[in-house]
């Protein structure tokens, strides 16, 4: 079953799945042919034939292209406290290609685990660790294997207790409950060397499948596995193991699952689908002012028949051991650092350096240059001024690119009388261009046959202007200053600045620090010199710059174009930003008009948290909000820290504020448990009592999700004048 919503703003429409199932489950299947063959008077026969394959699936791990995005961001600071963390899956079936519980296919094979900082998994360290480290004594010397053999003993001592032996491993025991602080005898010495071994150690162990395969009924309960084909025992796999108490708390329950998994698709206005994305959300919330871990983790087969997890008789001071297929840590912490507060605090600017009241330097600083170190060919040092194509304001030089076709980078070196200093912004980038075109191998090749191929039309038709009776049948001016189509794609990425290291763009790093958004105008004379730079491919002679010159398909009328550079955790947090831009200096919250729109020419990521935008015209205002893809799902929320959920509207998915769960169903409070299932059963009720559901109908994870996400967050960001 699926929900549709229209997205006013994107002028699109998301489609909430409840899942998209695959025909076949992971595993190995076997056909069985039989034919019999029936003649008069002639015996029967009977013709058998057997056919086994493989339907091969993720099973231990997760290739990390296989991931779109996971909220919160790893490694981010905000307050997400009344958010269910989620992970997007770029394949629209995974979580249904395996199943939890046999024979429930609404049942979703992953699920998200929330961890808080405070809550230890197991740690452990195995012997052979300790037997194959070389330590050294206070006399470094090293110690042999019986004295290796004595330190794993002394570790497990009664008395010292750093280490708890445990099946064929040792737990790690935390430095509040062990026995001894100090390792004692001839072993004092190496505590500090013992203590980063066992520092190394995290939540998440390494192991191989051969391990699992056997079951294991001690402190660690794990119920064991029979590989499929492809799947070796040498193979990796990570995983975690948590305390039964802890599982108990905070692990879905079987009909929790069935609502913490869908697909999302969008529909554009131009109704071109994107692919469809699968999503698996948790059913906690992360802790306030403190540090959590999502684990995606593997529940194949480990509810039984009646819909219960399978513990095996743990007792709470047992562990459970569940695969890990991704994990990644965030804090929460204040607003500020949420998708909004990012936004609205972003330091904002043109990019440059700051002034230094210096007069002569800063009329330079001031138009986006930076002082570079600039070695002499006489062996003299100097330093020269640079600015990147991302200037402050509009570039005052007036220059085509049909007067370049220069022979060197030093032609366009320009020298300051008056300072004594060279500007070698329009130099560095013309060689720039010329060793990003020959990097190119095939791009190089490609330009210089096409340029010896004009020259020797162009000799032709001067040898045909001057002896015409020799050439009868030859049209005239066959010369094509066209470029093919794969040169003319070449110069147009490169026009636009792809491949051009980011030293070039951000010279320095203060131009851009960290959470700050600048904007620029593209100096076109700069881009024009790269472009000549790459086109000197075959450049030699003063025949080459002439011909060069005369015959340019580069040349063109300069181009205004105007962007911005992001640097902020929104960029490595919210991959799908939707952003559009206005040559309108747009007040307040009157909507962005469509013909106001400007053409996008660019949009990258250029690194984790570096984005740039490119716009064709000037920019003025900018309006950055989350794509459906990039939605999460959560409560609403207050300054007290009160929690409800305001349902939408499902024919359009509207918010109605008088539409309400309130207060949430807890599984464990205490432990910021949401009891999916009940929550849902709330839901469904509500939207009852406003007759938008029939009461017969299923209530399934599409109508959930749409339910529970969180509306599109816009920030409208203006340009300084």
């Amino acid at each position: 079953m699926s929900v549709k919503v229209t997205d006013t703003t994107a002028k699109g429409q998301i489609q909430f799945i409840q899942n998209h199932q695959t025909p076949l489950d992971a595993g190995e299947y076997k056909i069985e042919l039989e034919q019999t063959i029936k003649i008069d008077n002639i015996n029967n026969d009977t013709f058998t034939s057997n056919l086994t394959f493989v339907v091969q699936g993720n099973r231990f791990e997760l290739n990390p292209e296989e991931i779109h995005a996971v909220f919160p961001p790893a490694g981010s600071f905000g307050d997400r406290s009344h958010l269910l963390p989620h992970i997007a899956l770029k394949s629209s079936t995974l979580p249904w290609e395996r199943l939890a519980q046999s024979g429930n296919q609404n049942a979703p094979w992953l699920a998200i685990l929330v961890i808080h900082e405070e809550e230890k998994l197991l740690r452990t360290i195995q012997k052979e660790t300790i037997l194959e480290t070389t330590f050294s004594d206070s006399q470094n010397k090293e110690l042999t294997q019986e004295q290796k053999e004595q330190l794993w003993q002394h570790l497990l001592s009664g008395s010292i207790g750093w280490i708890e032996l445990i099946d064929d491993e040792a737990i790690i025991v935390d430095k509040s409950n062990r026995k001894s602080e100090k390792l004692e005898s001839e072993f004092a010495e190496l505590e500090e060397q013992i203590e980063a071994i066992l520092a190394q150690f995290e939540n998440t162990k390494i192991i191989t499948l051969k391990k699992l395969q056997q079951t294991s009924t001690g402190t660690i309960k794990w119920p064991g596995v029979t590989l499929q084909t492809g799947q070796q025992e040498d193979d990796k796999v990570s995983v975690i193991d948590v305390p039964k108490k802890l599982l108990s708390e905070i692990l879905p329950t079987i009909h929790d699952l069935e609502y913490l998994a869908h697909v999302r698709q969008v529909t554009t206005g131009d109704n071109e689908n994107s692919e469809p994305l699968s999503l698996v959300i948790s059913n906690r919330l992360p802790k306030k002012e403190g540090i959590s871990t999502a684990y995606l983790v593997s529940l194949e087969d480990r509810y039984n028949n009646n819909g219960e997890f399978n513990y095996q008789s743990a007792t709470d001071e047992d562990y459970i051991r569940l695969i890990v297929l991704k994990s990644w840590s965030f804090s929460c912490t204040e607003p500020e650092e949420s998708f909004m507060g990012l936004l609205t605090n972003l330091d904002k600017d043109t990019l440059k350096l700051p002034t230094q009241n210096n007069p002569q330097a800063d009329q330079y600083l001031t138009k986006g240059y930076l002082p570079l170190p600039h070695y002499l060919r006489q062996g003299g040092k100097t330093f020269s001024w640079y600015h990147s194509p991302l200037i402050p304001g509009e570039n005052s030089t007036n220059l085509a690119l049909s007067q370049l076709s220069v022979r060197s980078a030093d032609q366009l070196i320009a020298y300051n009388p008056k300072t004594g200093l060279f500007d070698i912004s329009y130099a560095a980038a013309w060689q720039l261009g010329q060793l990003l075109a020959l990097q190119d191998k095939q791009f190089a090749t490609s330009l210089f046959n096409w340029k010896r191929n004009n020259a020797q039309k162009l000799a032709q038709n001067n040898q045909q202007a001057l002896f015409p009776h020799l050439f009868p049948d030859r049209n005239s001016n066959s010369t094509d200053n066209d470029f093919p189509e794969d040169i003319k794609s070449w110069f147009e990425q490169l026009g636009l600045l792809y491949d051009v290291p980011f030293n070039y763009l951000v010279p320095d790093e203060q131009m851009l620090p960290s959470e700050s958004i600048r904007f620029f105008c593209l100096d076109w004379f700069w881009v024009e010199s790269l472009l000549d730079g790459a086109f000197s491919i075959g450049r030699v002679q003063d025949s080459d710059v002439q011909q060069d010159s005369n015959n340019n398909p580069l040349i063109g009328e300069a181009k205004q174009i105007t962007g911005f550079l992001m640097r902020s955790e929104v960029v490595s947090g919210w991959p799908d930003l939707q952003i559009d831009g206005s040559e309108s200096s747009i007040n307040g919250d009157l909507p962005m008009v469509e013909n106001q729109k400007l053409k996008i020419l660019r949009r990258d990521r250029l690194s984790e948290d570096v984005l740039i935008c490119l716009f064709d015209g000037e920019i003025r205002t900018v309006d950055i909000s989350l794509k459906p893809e990039g939605l999460h799902f959560g409560f609403n929320n207050d300054e007290t820290g009160n929690l409800w959920r305001e349902l939408r509207d499902p024919k359009n998915g509207t918010e109605m504020s008088n539409w309400k769960v309130q207060p949430i169903p807890w599984k464990d409070e205490n432990q910021t448990v949401v009891n999916i299932n009940d929550l849902a059963n709330r839901i469904k009720e509500e939207l009852k009592n406003q007759n938008e559901i029939d009461d017969s109908a299923p209530f399934t994870a599409a109508q959930f999700a749409l339910q529970m996400i969180q509306g599109a967050e816009k920030v409208r960001l203006k340009k300084l004048n």
